[in-house]
């Protein structure tokens, strides 16, 4: 689809909504006029020294009654992005990115460039003019030429943002939508199905006019960066793909203990250097890493990625959490703790307990390995799975059997304790504990070799292969 002919169907689009627009006006307009006609004439029928004062009250509350859908319709506005604005002086160098970029596309410039804790950016109209968003994922991973092709279609859209008809069309629809769809977090009691559908039918044609408004611009930048722009489309992926990862197996786990960790871009530099290492990339990723990174352009990049990992959280979370952890502090602030309350749920009179506070015990005794056992039997590779209520000093009744995951806590906790091991954090996999070599110690299947099938072998054999 060539420029003009995605302007003609953007022009199309946006008719269509205007005329929406001019229905819903025309009807609310003589439905209060004809209950206000009613009024009167009943007034007059009745005789108008009687009842004329009251009617025309009466109609007066009626025209107010219809009015307030509309001004709830004029005020009404999707909720605003949970952004971090950036000012001229803390981004001076992305700002004159995007001005050449608009010079270049001979398109107005956005009036504001604002930052996303997501994956993601878009023009998001404003009272002052149509804002940049960009996510801030890739600020930190595209490259500055990439990032050009990234944002060279998004300038490309403020042609459209220029445009009158197509502005009062996208007005018309979002605070459509935003009175339909009600407040935030609470649903509408009044009409809720057919205010569904109705919202529904105005997204449906909202979406049409931005697709066909896309189309355009893509098509009017089409000559800016185009191998640089293929490129990028294959790092956003693999952004989007990081940026779950990070939150996931970093984030939340800091997010629900009460802290918000400030650096989750570096985390996501990390994770995908880190992918492309295990992927047998390093040739290809030391090339690409080598050239200048999209977030040099920020004159602070570590201030500004504390603020969009707070922002995350109110994003994602959905608070607002004060107290901030650096990534030298999250083991012993975020991991542990945690460690330590599962480990604790574990009774040290629990046959697995005992068994593995006895194998590493002797882990750390100098020829314990050459002798018996404290009961003065063989050692066996293989103990009887336990059961609760059979096991000396473990009740039986209500209380809850551990599980695999507070066995491998009690075991991870006990191999600290004993400097045998010790915390460590990948960007990939999270915190991971690793053994004197810096090898992953496969904590999970050790403990659950002991505790499901009384199974002791992996965790004698690591015990003798990381004797201190």
């Amino acid at each position: 689809m060539t420029a003009t002919t995605a302007r003609v169907s953007a022009h199309r689009a946006a008719r269509a909504l205007l005329r929406v627009r001019a229905w819903v006006i025309a009807a609310y307009a003589l439905s209060a006029a004809a209950a206000c006609a009613a009024l009167i004439g009943l007034a007059r029928v009745r005789g108008w020294d009687g009842v004329g004062a009251g009617a025309v009250g009466a109609a007066a509350v009626v025209c107010v009654l219809w009015a307030l859908p509309a001004i709830r319709l004029h005020r009404g506005a999707l909720a605003p992005p949970k952004t971090v604005q950036l000012a001229g002086e803390s981004a001076p160098e992305l700002e004159l990115l995007v001005r050449q970029l608009a010079l270049q596309l001979q398109v107005p410039t956005p009036a504001g460039i604002e930052l996303s804790p997501d994956c993601d950016a878009w023009l998001d109209p404003r009272p002052g003019g149509p804002v940049l968003v960009i996510g801030a994922p890739f600020l930190w991973w595209l490259r500055v030429s990439e990032l050009r092709g990234l944002l060279a279609p998004l300038v490309a859209g403020m042609a459209a943002a220029g445009d009158e008809r197509i502005v009062r069309a996208r007005a018309f629809a979002n605070r459509s939508i935003g009175a339909l769809h009600g407040r935030p977090g609470r649903t509408p009691h009044v009409f809720p199905s057919l205010r569904r559908r109705l919202a529904g039918y105005f997204e449906a044609r909202a979406e049409v006019l931005e697709r066909v408004v896309a189309w355009e611009a893509v098509a009017a930048s089409r000559m800016i960066e185009p191998a640089a722009r293929a490129y990028a489309h294959e790092q956003i992926n693999m952004a989007a793909a990081g940026w779950d990862r990070v939150l996931t197996r970093l984030a939340q786990p800091a997010w629900e203990s009460g802290y918000c960790p400030v650096g989750l871009n570096v985390a996501l530099v990390g994770a995908l250097t880190s992918l492309g290492r295990r992927d047998r990339m390093a040739g290809s990723l030391a090339t690409r890493l080598s050239e200048r990174p999209a977030c040099d352009l920020l004159e602070e990049p570590g201030d500004v990625d504390a603020r969009a990992s707070r922002m995350a959280a109110e994003l994602f979370e959905g608070r607002r959490i004060e107290r901030t952890v650096t990534w030298e502090r999250y083991v012993t602030a975020v991991t542990e703790p945690e460690l330590v309350r599962r480990a604790e749920s574990v009774p040290d009179e629990h046959p697995v307990a005992k068994r593995i506070r006895t194998l590493i015990s002797e882990a750390g005794v100098p020829g314990a390995r050459q002798g018996g056992v404290s009961d003065g039997g063989t050692r066996s590779a293989v103990i009887p799975a336990p059961r609760v209520g059979e096991a000396d000093g473990v009740p039986s009744g209500d209380v809850m059997e551990p599980d695999i995951d507070d066995f491998a806590a009690y075991l991870a906790v006990r191999l600290v304790e004993a400097r045998l091991a010790a915390w460590g954090l990948d960007w990939l996999d999270g915190p991971v504990l690793r053994d004197r070599a810096g090898d992953p110690v496969p904590i999970h299947d050790m403990a659950a070799s002991v505790a499901d099938v009384g199974d002791v072998s992996r965790l004698s054999d690591w015990l003798a292969r990381n004797l201190p």
